[in-house]
């Protein structure tokens, strides 16, 4: 008898370890957060130029990437010869057709001075067939297309 009793506490001591490892590896998946990254298929690490024309303005920018985050230097001509300088830090994020890049806070180049009269960046990015992508400037609210290539 003590022979069976100990027989039965070893198996129902097996039994409740499978069933606690299970939900813990349940629990796991569960709690394991859904990470969206950016494409790996459509990779902008490096250095990129891109050039633009907005209400007559010229942009050239020269972006570096790294992941999804990096950094852009614009330089804008006005109609009128000047020249404004801005730069942004940049983040990349998923879309459904695509990826948005983001500038955020325009600064003077190499400082934390605001510029005024500039407002961040934002772009389309879709890829097009293998290894090309569509990109637009949509900061002005309406989107105009943008050259943009690998340097």
């Amino acid at each position: 008898m003590k022979k069976l009793v100990t027989l039965a506490l070893v198996g129902l001591a097996a039994s409740s370890l499978v069933i606690s490892s299970a939900v813990v590896q349940e629990t796991a998946i569960a709690q394991q957060p859904s990470i969206r990254s950016v494409n790996p298929n459509v990779a902008l690490d490096g250095n990129w130029r891109l050039q633009w024309r907005v209400s007559g303005i010229n942009h050239q920018a020269r972006l570096s990437m790294n992941g999804n985050y990096g950094r852009m230097i614009v330089n804008a001509r006005m109609p009128n010869g000047r020249v404004i300088n801005a730069e942004q830090r940049m983040t990349l994020t998923p879309t459904r057709d695509g990826f948005i890049l983001r500038g955020s806070r325009p600064t003077y180049p190499g400082t934390n001075r605001r510029v005024p009269n500039y407002n961040p960046d934002t772009f389309r990015i879709q890829p097009v067939g293998r290894n090309q992508l569509r990109v637009t400037n949509c900061s002005s609210g309406v989107c105009v297309p943008v050259n943009m290539r690998r340097i």
